[in-house]
């Protein structure tokens, strides 16, 4: 009997692993990228929902960085893994600067960070698998 899978902290020991983990890493930004679209929109209309930093079209940019980061992390993107996380927390740190007794978003914040993470893990663990897997190739010397 091996271990159950461990939805916070996937296990990324082979290339399927890896590849699942990334995958749903990629999700959360997209779920980051719908939610920010949908404020940005909002705040277009001069709707603004949730206390704390202020949404604007200027917020598109972010939406649109987030699409990217899901988009090149699906296809297992290293870099963009680490990008999409250094932006996610950044956007989590300035939301606490602006207004620091905001508590609303911080569960979601936790889960959403971990999945970043594991994302970041996925990405790696993925191409160093990749390179220990590859097969190997034969090298005929002329005769």
């Amino acid at each position: 009997m091996g271990n159950p899978e461990n939805r916070w902290w996937p296990n990324i020991e082979d290339q399927q692993g890896a590849r699942k983990a990334a995958h749903e890493g990629a999700g959360a930004a997209v779920f980051v990228m719908a939610v920010t679209l949908l404020f940005s929109v909002l705040a277009m209309f001069s709707v603004q929902i949730l206390p704390g930093p202020k949404f604007s079209a200027w917020s598109l940019g972010d939406a649109g960085l987030f699409a990217i980061a899901a988009w090149r992390i699906y296809k297992m993107s290293r870099a963009w893994a680490v990008v999409g996380l250094l932006l996610f927390l950044y956007e989590r740190v300035y939301a606490f600067y602006v207004r620091p007794t905001a508590t609303a978003g911080i569960i979601v914040g936790l889960i959403l960070l971990l999945a970043f993470v594991n994302r970041v893990r996925g990405t790696f663990a993925h191409h160093r698998l990749s390179k220990v897997h590859a097969p190997a190739v034969e090298v005929k010397q002329a005769v």
